[in-house]
């Protein structure tokens, strides 16, 4: 799946998951200002796993440390669609968000969550590249400093749903991935080899739906449509929402 259908669809998840207007779940209710932030994370966290690609979305988003990173992670997770396109590499994003949202540092006599702010930064860079709302290195670090240093100074006890917004996108990655043709290597390190080759078992350990046919298809064009208008309905009554919340609240 492309870098765009990856954002936009841990985007939708997110919103279809916190947001309480109709045709939304509302399985974790949120106020409308952390669905709609939360949307923005959720949309970079989904193109997390494609950190194994030197060549992709994420090692263009904040250049020269997003290259660095990527190459280095692209060779200790052996290439693209290895160990991070696995239940294993979405149980490492979790952790690692776990424990990067604990961290804290003394700033002005406040506490600044360092880690928050990093992952943030991160996650709003990746999401900003995929939909094209940055262009060159210098909006891209620009826009995903501010969001981060506005996040987690002015709203500093409203980031504890992070890590949940992590797994949900990386999840969404992999399920994206996987209604491809190429499909993910969901057991990794296990490589279980089926007797028989299918689209749905190759013989190279990967699973796949391939509902999408491969990469980029016009099928994959469609559905991305499909889940920008449901983004743009939810985003919609959710800044609704928050509006009448504000005019009731003055």
């Amino acid at each position: 799946m492309m870098s765009h259908a990856h954002a936009t669809t841990g985007a939708a998840a997110w919103l279809a998951v916190t947001a309480t207007v109709p045709w939304a779940l509302g399985l974790m209710p949120l106020p409308p200002s952390e669905v709609l932030a939360g949307a923005v994370v959720t949309a970079g966290a989904a193109l997390l796993l494609d950190a194994d690609h030197h060549a992709g979305t994420i090692a263009r988003s904040l250049p020269p440390v997003s290259r660095w990173v990527t190459r280095g992670l692209g060779k200790l997770s052996g290439g693209h669609r290895h160990a991070t396109h696995s239940l294993v590499g979405v149980l490492g994003a979790g952790v690692l968000a776990r424990l990067l949202a604990e961290v804290r540092v003394p700033v002005a006599g406040e506490e600044f969550q360092l880690g928050a702010w990093f992952i943030i930064v991160l996650l709003v860079a990746y999401a900003a590249k995929a939909l094209r709302l940055t262009r060159g290195w210098l909006s891209s670090w620009a826009v995903s400093l501010t969001a981060g240093f506005t996040a987690t100074w002015f709203a500093p006890e409203t980031t504890w749903w992070l890590p949940s917004a992590v797994v949900l996108g990386c999840l969404c990655h992999l399920a994206g991935d996987a209604l491809t043709s190429e499909g993910v290597p969901l057991l990794w390190p296990l490589r279980p080899d089926p007797l028989v080759e299918t689209p749905l078992w190759r013989k190279n350990g990967h699973f796949a739906l391939p509902l999408l046919g491969s990469a980029g298809s016009k099928r994959e064009w469609a559905f991305a449509a499909v889940v920008d208008l449901y983004i743009v309905y939810v985003v919609g009554m959710t800044s609704m929402q928050g509006a009448h919340t504000v005019m009731a609240a003055l």
